[in-house]
């Protein structure tokens, strides 16, 4: 009879973590939308060079890439809370160093702080391990998409901060990444009050000797990462090439364009409100499967003409597609794989989530110059084949 409230004690401070876990999960973003905002904008001040403009977002997705694999294992070594809440701290120098080399005009340094903030970035994207790692196995979806929906506050909250305090301190948009050092300072403050485990048990360590290339035969596991990996892939690619084709090739005001960028960020975190109990009543399968279609039917649209609407239709349809295949794909991680292989696991699904889209990211303006807007999405296309051959190979023993 004494067991029951002490369960139903650790289940409500399991939920309050979660909670908390959303909250810190929104105010991390803050630096991700931030640098999505104003890293282009700034960059175009500082580089001497208009062609490098771009650079400091290049440096910041390169942060995230590089970052994932190391701060997975550090996870399974120091514990969640002690390396997120270096990675907020870290984050924080970051974005103080991209203050300073707004005031002093060094484009390198702005580069340094954007590459810095992007390390953080890859950490903020594992907190959903740890949110699955909280609820029964059937909740994980709901978890998972509730962290992203942590993020969609962010997306419309932290364009306006950035903004509202770019004139904080005495050279334009300074103020900005100032005001981001101290937000992330306090979130940091926030995440090690959180009683996450701080250090991993010695019988974790001991089961952990299972070569990499063992765990991937297990077909689950396959379909979980090339799932999230050529989805994500999929979106940069396409998301990465709307604005110069849009408004640099075919003649759209900046204003439409950007609320079309709008709109498909939008599209990629809303649906988080549904995703989720979406997946636990219809199963991720499914789910992985209305991805690929709602993907497919973006490059169908954006294929078939130039106008404002397709674009902003088809990159509704991306975003959602995005969703369902992240946020799937993240479940079947947590679900299929052993506890104590977790981070590693997690570490590699997100090195490849991640890479796809840095590389994707990096090709998408030589791919629109060379090929055009239709093929662009054609070889998107390509890629999204690998999710249907992944759904299918899973099936068979």
């Amino acid at each position: 009879m004494a067991s029951a409230p002490q369960t139903a004690t650790t289940q409500s401070v399991r939920y309050a973590i979660l909670f908390s876990l959303i909250v810190t999960t929104c105010l991390g973003s803050f630096g991700q939308i931030t640098m999505a905002t104003l890293a282009g904008i700034v960059g175009a001040k500082l580089s001497a060079v208009p062609q490098l403009a771009t650079l400091p977002v290049v440096t910041g997705i390169i942060g995230v890439s590089i970052a994932v694999w190391p701060m997975a294992m550090a996870r399974k070594r120091f514990g969640d809370r002690i390396v997120f809440t270096f990675g907020l701290l870290w984050a924080a120098c970051g974005s103080a160093l991209a203050a300073w080399a707004i005031i002093h005009s060094s484009f390198i340094g702005f580069c340094c702080g954007c590459f810095f903030m992007g390390n953080n970035m890859s950490l903020v994207a594992q907190y959903r391990f740890t949110a699955a790692a909280l609820v029964p196995s059937q909740y994980i979806s709901r978890a998972v998409s509730g962290l992203m929906i942590g993020t969609l506050i962010a997306a419309v909250i932290a364009p306006w901060f950035a903004l509202r305090n770019r004139f904080w301190l005495d050279v334009e948009f300074a103020g900005s990444f100032a005001m981001l050092a101290v937000l992330s300072s306090v979130t940091a403050l926030m995440m090690a009050l959180l009683p996450l485990p701080s250090t991993q048990s010695d019988t974790n360590q001991q089961h952990s000797r299972i070569p990499i290339s063992g765990l991937l035969r297990d077909r689950q596991l396959q379909l979980a990462i090339v799932s999230a990996a050529a989805g994500y892939a999929v979106m940069s690619l396409i998301m990465t090439a709307t604005p110069i084709s849009m408004h640099v090739m075919d003649g759209h005001s900046a204003e439409a364009t950007a609320n079309t960028m709008r709109m498909h960020i939008l599209a990629m975190f809303a649906p988080s409100l549904i995703s989720g109990w979406l997946i636990a009543k219809f199963g991720v399968r499914l789910m992985l499967w209305a991805g690929v279609v709602l993907q497919a039917v973006c490059v169908g649209i954006a294929a078939s003409g130039h106008a404002e609407w397709q674009y902003q239709a088809a990159l509704i349809a991306l975003g959602a597609g995005w969703n369902l295949l992240f946020v799937g794909g993240t479940t079947l991680i947590a679900t299929a794989s052993d506890p104590t292989e977790g981070p590693r696991l997690q570490g590699l699904n997100d090195l490849a989530v991640f890479g796809a889209m840095a590389v994707s990211a990096l090709l998408a303006g030589a791919l629109l110059q060379n090929f055009g807007w239709v093929w662009t999405n054609l070889l998107g296309a390509a890629l999204l084949v690998l999710i249907p051959i992944a759904l299918l190979r899973s099936r068979s023993p």
